[in-house]
C-alpha cells in the first residue's frame, strides 16, 4: 500500500518525506493560509510494474472525512467492491465506486477490505488501513473523495460554507494540473484531464478567519477509460461522456449486459464494427411485464446506478407509490434505467432504448448528495442575451410549490415522500420520449434479432412517430418561438447577422418579455421548450397531464422579466401566463392524441381523462412570481405572501428560480437542466 498523508498538521519532516502531499497547514491557529503548492505528482501508481495502487490517508482527526482510492495501474479494474473489516462501524455510500470516503465517529484504526478484477482478468484483494485521532480544531472539511472517468465533469465542496469575512481558496497540491471553476468559492467544478492509467488529483480547501486558518484535502480519482472516439457518429455515444455505473441488483437476469448494451463507450449502430445489442439480448421491460403493469422488483431488474444509494431510494420511491400504476406501466417502454452521480441532463436515448437520470433527483441525505457532479447543464447561459425569462413550478390544490429549496451551502436531509414532487415530472417526461420512439401499438410487432434501432429507425426517418404526427396534425405555429427556442436549448448564442429560423438573432435578443408574451400566449404549446422539436413538444404536453391526473399538480408557465443574480420571487415581474395550460381548449386536442399515442389505456379505462381537465387559470401581469403563486386571486384582506407560507430566504428564492429557469433545459429528454437533449442531439446527426 502506498501510503497518502493529509487532513493532519504539517511538519517540516513530514513534508520532506511525503513530498507528493504539496503539505499545507491543517490546523485552526496555523499559518495565515498557504502559498500555491508546485503540482506534485499523482500518488498512485508510482511504480511502473504494478497493476494496481492503493492509496489511503494514514491519519484522521474525528470531525475530517476520511478516504481512500483503488487505482488500476495496467488497465481498467471491474466489479470493485469495498467492506470494512475494523474500527467502528461506518456507512460507505461509494462501496462498489473505486474511492471511498465516510465520516469516523470515533478514535481509533478503521480498516477496509478491497476486492476487484484487474485488467488482465485477475481477481485481487488489498487491504487499506486508516488512523483516526482525537478531535482537533476543524472549520473548514472538503466533501468527499470520489472517482470521475476522464473527461467528466467533477465537483467537491466545503463544509461548512464561507461566513462574512471569511475567505475560501482552493489549490491543487498534486496530479496532472486542471482548470478549477471557482466562481462559488464553497465548491470547485472541473473537467477530469485525459490520462492513460488510473489517477489521483488531491485539491486542497483553506478557509481562513478571524479564528485562524485551517485546511483539509481531498483525493479525486480519474480512471482511464477510453471515451468514444470525437466525431465518428458509428459509435453511439460519440461527444458524449460515458461514467462508470453497475447493476444495482447483482442477481437480475440481465446484470450481465445492462451495463455493455446501455453505457458502454464502445457501442457502435452502424459501421463494420456495429455491436448495439439485439432485443433478445436486452428486450423491453414490456416483453418481461406482458405489457400489463410491471412490478418493482421487474423494474429494479433493468437499473444501473453509480452508487447503491440511488438504487435503493429509487426502489423504495417506486414502492410507496405502487398505486401510481401509470408510472409504472411507462416503465415498459424502456430496456434499462441509469441513475448516476455524472448524468447531467437527464435524457432518453433511442439508439439504446434507456433513460439516463440525473441523481440529484433522488438523493435524501447530505451525505448522498456529496457525491453526486454539480456541475450546470451545458445550456444554461444559452440564454444570456435574451431580455426575457420563462419560468415555470408545479403547483399543488393548496396554492404551493411542489418543489422546495435545499441549499447546497445546507446538509438538510429530504424525505422520501418528497422525492416523487422532486423527480416525477422528470420520468413522466422520459419516458414519454420512451413511448414516443416505441408506442405501445407496435411492441408486440417488434423483431427481436436486432436492435432497437433497427426497429425505430424505418418509423422514425419516415416521420411516423407519435411526434410527428402531432405536429402535422396540430402544428405549432409561432416562428418567432421556434427561433427564441433554438437559441435557449441547441446553438446558444450567435452573431448578430445569423439567421435563427430565418430571423437575424441581433432581432431575437431584443425582444421584450411583452413582445415574447405575445407570441407565446396566441399558439398551442404549453411551454417554450415544446418549440425545440417536435419529440420536446409531444414530451411535455403528456408530461402536464400525468402530473395533473395522477396527482392533482398544474403546472405554472410565465414569460417573466429577465432574471439576474439578484433576482428572487418577490422581485421578478410576471407578463404573461397560466395555471394548468394544457387545459386550454385549443390545447386539448393536442393533449388528447398525445395520451392516446403515448399511454393509451388511460382513455380506454378514462375516456373524459383529458376532455375533463380544468381550465387554465390566468397569471396576474405586473405582479410577482411569488404573488401569482396564489391563484386566482387571494381575498382582498389577504396577502399572496401570508397564503404561501413562510418567508424563504434570498437564498432559497435563489434555489426556487434556478428551478424554475433551469429545469426549462432539461432538452433531450425534458424541459429543463435536469432533462437534457442528448437523444435528439445525437438523432440530429442521423439520416432524415
Amino acid at each position: 500500500m502506498t501510503p497518502f498523508l493529509r487532513r493532519v498538521p504539517a511538519s517540516a519532516a513530514l513534508c520532506a518525506a511525503l513530498l507528493m502531499t504539496g503539505c499545507g497547514g491543517d490546523s485552526a491557529s496555523g499559518p495565515t493560509g498557504p502559498t500555491t503548492p508546485t503540482i506534485n505528482p499523482s500518488p498512485t501508481c508510482t511504480n511502473a510494474t504494478q497493476p494496481f495502487s492503493i492509496v489511503a490517508d494514514t491519519s484522521v482527526a474525528v470531525g475530517r472525512t476520511a478516504g481512500a482510492v483503488v487505482a488500476g495501474c495496467s488497465g481498467a479494474l471491474s466489479n470493485v467492491t469495498w467492506q470494512q473489516t475494523g474500527g467502528p462501524a461506518v456507512t460507505l455510500l461509494s462501496a462498489r465506486t473505486q474511492a471511498i470516503s465516510f465520516d469516523p465517529p470515533g478514535t481509533g484504526t478503521y480498516t477496509f477490505n478491497v476486492s476487484f478484477v484487474d485488467a488482465g482478468g485477475s481477481a485481487r484483494t488489498a487491504t487499506a488501513n486508516i488512523n483516526v485521532n482525537a478531535t482537533t480544531a476543524v472549520s473548514v472539511v472538503a466533501r468527499s473523495d470520489q472517482a470521475v472517468r476522464a473527461g467528466g465533469k467533477a465537483s467537491v465542496r466545503a463544509w461548512p460554507a464561507a461566513a462574512s469575512g471569511e475567505g475560501m481558496t482552493w489549490t491543487q497540491v498534486a496530479g496532472p494540473a486542471v482548470t478549477l471553476d471557482t466562481s462559488d468559492p464553497n465548491r470547485i467544478i472541473f473537467t477530469a484531464p485525459a490520462v492513460t492509467k488510473d489517477t489521483a488529483l488531491v485539491f486542497r480547501v483553506t478557509r481562513t478567519g478571524a479564528s485562524g486558518t485551517d485546511s483539509d484535502d481531498v483525493m479525486v480519482l480519474v480512471e482511464a477509460y477510453p471515451q468514444a472516439p470525437a466525431g465518428n457518429f458509428d459509435y453511439v455515444f460519440s461527444d458524449m461522456h460515458v461514467s462508470r455505473v453497475y447493476p444495482y441488483k447483482a442477481s437480475s437476469p440481465f446484470a450481465g449486459v445492462l451495463a455493455s448494451c446501455t453505457f458502454n463507450a464502445q457501442l457502435q449502430y452502424t459501421g463494420a464494427g456495429a455491436n448495439v445489442c439485439s432485443l433478445a439480448t436486452l428486450p423491453l421491460l414490456h416483453t418481461t411485464a406482458g405489457g400489463n403493469v410491471p412490478t418493482v422488483a421487474q423494474i429494479m431488474d433493468r437499473v444501473l446506478v453509480s452508487h447503491d444509494w440511488m438504487g435503493r431510494n429509487f426502489e423504495d420511491l417506486l414502492r410507496a407509490n405502487q398505486d401510481k400504476t401509470d408510472l409504472l406501466r411507462l416503465f415498459n417502454g424502456v430496456t434499462a434505467i441509469v441513475i448516476g452521480a455524472h448524468v447531467r441532463p437527464s435524457f432518453y436515448y433511442a439508439l439504446t432504448g434507456a433513460i439516463y437520470l440525473d441523481a440529484d433527483n433522488f438523493w435524501l441525505t447530505a451525505d448522498e448528495r456529496d457525491v453526486i457532479d454539480e456541475a450546470p447543464d451545458f445550456r444554461s447561459a444559452f440564454d444570456r442575451d435574451l431580455q426575457y425569462s420563462g419560468a415555470w413550478r408545479y403547483a399543488n390544490s393548496m396554492n404551493q410549490n411542489i418543489f422546495l429549496p435545499f441549499a447546497a451551502t445546507s446538509r438538510i436531509p429530504r424525505d422520501l415522500s418528497y422525492l416523487l414532487q422532486e423527480s416525477g415530472w422528470l420520468m413522466y417526461h422520459e419516458l414519454a420520449h420512451a413511448s414516443d420512439f416505441v408506442p405501445v401499438s407496435v411492441r408486440g410487432s417488434l423483431n427481436a434479432s436486432t436492435s432497437l434501432w433497427a426497429n425505430i429507425a424505418p418509423r422514425y426517418l419516415g416521420a411516423q412517430l407519435p411526434s410527428d404526427q402531432l405536429a402535422t396534425m396540430f402544428p405549432l405555429t409561432s416562428q418567432q418561438m421556434k427561433a427564441l427556442a433554438q437559441v435557449k436549448f441547441v446553438t446558444g448564442p450567435v452573431s448578430d447577422t445569423t439567421l435563427v429560423n430565418g430571423i437575424p438573432y441581433s432581432t431575437l435578443r431584443v425582444w421584450s418579455p411583452n413582445e415574447v408574451a405575445g407570441f407565446f400566449s396566441v399558439d398551442r404549446a404549453t411551454d417554450e421548450y415544446n418549440y425545440t422539436t417536435t419529440r420536446e413538444d409531444i414530451a411535455m404536453t403528456f408530461e402536464e397531464v400525468m402530473m395533473v391526473r395522477n396527482h392533482s399538480w398544474r403546472r405554472d408557465f410565465a414569460i417573466t422579466d429577465k432574471i439576474t443574480a439578484t433576482t428572487t420571487s418577490d422581485t421578478l415581474t410576471v407578463r404573461w401566463g397560466q395555471r394548468g395550460r394544457v387545459g386550454e381548449a385549443a390545447i386539448k386536442p393536442r393533449a388528447q392524441y398525445t395520451v392516446d399515442q403515448l399511454a393509451p389505456w388511460v382513455l380506454q379505462t378514462d375516456p373524459g381523462a383529458v376532455a375533463n381537465l380544468p381550465a387554465p387559470i390566468a397569471m396576474r401581469p405586473g405582479q410577482s412570481w411569488a404573488a401569482n403563486l396564489v391563484l386566482p386571486a387571494p381575498p382582498a384582506l389577504a396577502t399572496a405572501q401570508a397564503l404561501r407560507g413562510p418567508r424563504l430566504s434570498t437564498e432559497q428564492e435563489q434555489i426556487l428560480l434556478r428551478k424554475a429557469v433551469s429545469r426549462q433545459l432539461i432538452g433531450i429528454a425534458g424541459p429543463a437542466m435536469e432533462h437534457g437533449t442528448l437523444n435528439e442531439r445525437a438523432l440530429q446527426r442521423l439520416p432524415r
